[in-house]
């Protein structure tokens, strides 16, 4: 399930969004592993990275390596070449000079940083479906 706009969702139901980098779209996936690596990059846990994304608080280069790291996972899953090869400084660059700059990208990082602290994510980076509450009749 797509979204229109540019940025924002890519694959709704595997808990991907997308940012917009130099007129193409890539997707970001925030596995287990994903998150993992992000923990090591910043020295910092998965709540304070979410909380420090969600304040707009993160570095340019903290958001730029987390970027980076989701943007790999979903390029590996995706056999996208371009994602799964991409470098932090390139990336970093491409986001200041994005449309949406780093406000955009922070806002999106953070709700997926949001959504793996809140128990919203499988550890393969996918959206867990809804709980249903089952009728008796």
């Amino acid at each position: 399930m797509a979204e229109k706009s540019p940025a924002g969702p890519i694959n709704a139901d595997r808990g991907e969004f997308a940012l917009v980098l130099e007129g193409e779209r890539f997707g970001l996936r925030p596995s287990y592993s994903a998150l993992a690596e992000a923990e090591e990059a910043t020295g910092m846990g998965l709540i304070l990275l979410a909380r420090e994304a969600l304040a707009g608080s993160l570095t340019r280069d903290q958001l730029a390596r987390i970027a980076t790291i989701f943007m790999r996972e979903w390029g590996r899953a995706a056999q996208n070449a371009n994602a799964a090869g991409a470098n932090a400084d390139k990336v970093g660059r491409m986001i200041m000079d994005s449309p949406g700059g780093m406000a955009e990208a922070m806002t999106i990082t953070g709700t997926l940083l949001s959504l793996a602290v809140t128990g919203g994510l499988t550890s393969e980076g996918e959206v867990k479906p809804a709980a249903t509450n089952p009728t008796t009749a």
